[in-house]
């Protein structure tokens, strides 16, 4: 078992670890995902082949930066408060598709910081028809968000029948009624600027990347045919798919390459900048790119 409150006896970046029945320094490495090495040079003085039940051993933690996730599942860093059980829920996923895409994890020591791979088996975007697709961010509230699209508080509260008002949280997906204020976008692929408009009226422009002249961005009219949170991958965190097979709007595992033509195709943003834009645009949108 972990014994937090005496972490304090370890060094930065580690934690303390009371050694169990039947331990050795390579089972212990094996179950919190670290080396025999590191283990000892946490631990100056430790005797391998002495161990003792009860003994605490400082355990270093692991490295956030190295989690590269599955296509089809995202990185979550874990909160205050949160269990595998609450996560799951968060993600309407299960406790069993967590551990799958995360073999290394200990279910009772998830630890605020630790970052883990989510997938999402249940697909929230049918359930909101041909009505807007809208992620909940930090701060909204169900007021908010319905003065921001002209529409009433009760229409909001009607298409979102299973959602407590008093309970959104950051991350949820929920239904908005069709706009009364009409947005549209427009792609300069010389400028590599996105620009929504909003009743034909400047709203906001976001730097992009778009396709390499080899596997150039398509020119021309397009909607918006699809909408998807967490595609995970090269995708991000959002994706908008175009009526043109194949190419899309989307987040990017590589911020470093907005702003230039390095894109297959599809047109990249920055992560902000993506869940921004999907939260204003519905189905059908016009995306005029030249």
């Amino acid at each position: 078992m972990i014994y937090p409150d005496l972490n304090r006896q370890c060094p930065a970046n580690t934690f303390a670890y009371a050694v169990q029945p039947g331990d050795t320094l390579y089972k212990i490495a094996s179950k919190f995902n670290t080396t025999l090495t590191a283990i000892i040079s946490s631990n100056p003085g430790i005797s391998p082949y002495n161990l003792r039940v009860g003994q605490l051993v400082c355990i270093p933690m692991q490295q956030p930066l190295a989690l590269t996730c599955p296509i089809g599942t995202s990185p979550y860093e874990v909160k205050k408060g949160d269990t595998l059980a609450t996560i799951a829920n968060k993600f309407n996923t299960t406790i069993a598709s967590i551990l799958l895409v995360n073999p290394n994890i200990v279910p009772e020591n998830l630890r605020i910081g630790q970052r883990i791979c989510v997938s999402q088996e249940k697909t929230v975007q049918p359930l909101c028809s041909m009505l807007n697709t809208y992620v909940i961010r930090k701060g909204e509230t169900f007021v908010l968000i319905a003065k921001a699209f002209n529409i009433p508080l009760q229409s909001l509260l009607d298409v979102n029948p299973g959602v407590a008002p008093t309970n959104l949280y950051e991350g949820l997906v929920i239904c908005v009624p069709i706009s009364q204020m009409p947005f549209s976008i427009t792609i300069n692929t010389m400028a590599k600027t996105l620009t929504l408009y909003r009743n034909g009226n400047f709203f906001k422009a976001y730097p992009v990347a778009v396709g390499k002249p080899t596997t150039p961005t398509p020119k021309g009219t397009f909607t918006i045919a699809n909408k998807q949170v967490n595609p995970g991958g090269p995708f991000g965190s959002r994706w908008m798919g175009l009526s043109k097979p194949h190419y899309g709007i989307h987040g990017t595992n590589n911020p470093p390459s907005i702003g230039t033509a390095a894109s297959n195709g599809c047109v990249r943003m920055y992560a902000n900048d993506v869940e921004d834009l999907f939260n204003y645009v519905k189905v059908g949108t016009v995306v005029r790119i030249f």
